[in-house]
C-alpha cells in the first residue's frame, strides 16, 4: 500500500499534461512489460507457456482492468468524496466474498475490526458521508471495487500453480489488453484523454517509478499479501492509503501533517489488528 501511494501524488504532476488513459496505457506498458521480463528470466519458457492465459486474461481483463476503467469513469461522473467513500468499502466487500465462496466465520471481534477499519478509512480520506452523491458514479465506482475484490481473489485462488510472480504478470497482461482497448477506441472516435504528455528527464522518472514501484511491484506485494491474508485481512491494510499518501507529500512536497488523516490510520491500525489476531486463532474443534 506504501508503494502504491506514491503514484497518487505523481498522478498528480503527470496528469497536467497526459490525458487519463493516456497515462494509465503508459503506466501498464511499463510496468506489465517489466513483470514479464521478469518472468521470463526467473521462470522457464515452458512454465509461461503452460499457464492458463485464457483465464487470466479473463480475470485480469475483468477484475483489475475493466475494474480501473470503471473507477475512473465512476469518479468523473461523481465527485471527489464519493470514490473515496466506495474505496473505504473494500474490506466490507472481501468480507462478503469470504462468507460466500471460502466459508468465513464472521466473529464479534472480526466485525469490530472491519467497522474500525470503515470509519478510519473514512476519517483518512477527509470524507463525509453527507457529501457523497452516490448517483450512477457512486455506483460504477463500488461496482469497480467489487470487480478489484473479486480480481484478486480469483488471482490467489485460480493460478495456485503459478508463482506469485505468475499470477501477478498473467493478471496484469489482462489489465493491459482491456486499457489497450479502451484507449485504441477513444483514440479512434476522438474522445479526450488519449493526449501523450511531457516526456523530458523529470517527467520520465516519475512516469517509471510510477510504473514499476507503484503498479508492477506494488501489485506483486499484494497479489503475495493477499494470498496469505485472504482478501478480507489484505483489504483492511488498503484504507491507510490516505495516510501513507499524505505522509509522502508532507515528506517530500512540503505540504501541512493532517492530524485527523493520521487519527483515521491509527484506527484502520486498530482494526487491521483486531481482525487478524482473531484470523490468528486456531479453530475450535
Amino acid at each position: 500500500m506504501v508503494m502504491w501511494s506514491f503514484a497518487f501524488p505523481i498522478a498528480e504532476v503527470l496528469l497536467n499534461s497526459w490525458g487519463t488513459i493516456a497515462l494509465v496505457l503508459a503506466r501498464q506498458l511499463i510496468g506489465v512489460g517489466a513483470l514479464f521480463a521478469c518472468w521470463l528470466w526467473i521462470e522457464s519458457w515452458t512454465t509461461i507457456s503452460g499457464a492458463n492465459w485464457r483465464r487470466g486474461i479473463g480475470v485480469g481483463g475483468i477484475g483489475f482492468g475493466l475494474g480501473s476503467m470503471t473507477f475512473l469513469v465512476g469518479q468523473y461522473m461523481s465527485d471527489a468524496v464519493t470514490p473515496a467513500i466506495a474505496a473505504s468499502m473494500m474490506p466490507i466487500i472481501g468480507a462478503l466474498l469470504e462468507v460466500a465462496f471460502d466459508g468465513r466465520r464472521v466473529h464479534v471481534r472480526l466485525l469490530i475490526g472491519i467497522t474500525l477499519a470503515l470509519f478510519g478509512g473514512l476519517l483518512a480520506t477527509g470524507a463525509r458521508m453527507d457529501e457523497g452523491s452516490f448517483g450512477w458514479g457512486g455506483l460504477l465506482c463500488l461496482f469497480s471495487v467489487i470487480l478489484f475484490a473479486w480480481g484478486t481473489r480469483a488471482t490467489t485462488k485460480d493460478f495456485r500453480s503459478l508463482s506469485f510472480l505468475g499470477q501477478t504478470t498473467i493478471t496484469m497482461m489482462g489489465s493491459l489488453v482491456v486499457v489497450l482497448t479502451v484507449f485504441l477506441i477513444m483514440l479512434l472516435i476522438g474522445i479526450p484523454g488519449t493526449a501523450i504528455g511531457l516526456l523530458d528527464s523529470r517527467h520520465v522518472v516519475l512516469l517509471v517509478f510510477a510504473s514499476l514501484a507503484s503498479l508492477a511491484l506494488a501489485q506483486f506485494m499484494w497479489i503475495r499479501g493477499a494470498s496469505g491474508l485472504g482478501i478480507l485481512l489484505a483489504s483492511l491494510h488498503m484504507n491507510a492509503v490516505p495516510f501513507y499518501v499524505m505522509v509522502i507529500v508532507v515528506l517530500f512536497l512540503s505540504a501541512e501533517w493532517n492530524w485527523w488523516q493520521a487519527a483515521g490510520a491509527g484506527l484502520v491500525a486498530a482494526g487491521v489488528l483486531m481482525a487478524q489476531s482473531v484470523a490468528r486463532k486456531p479453530a475450535r474443534n
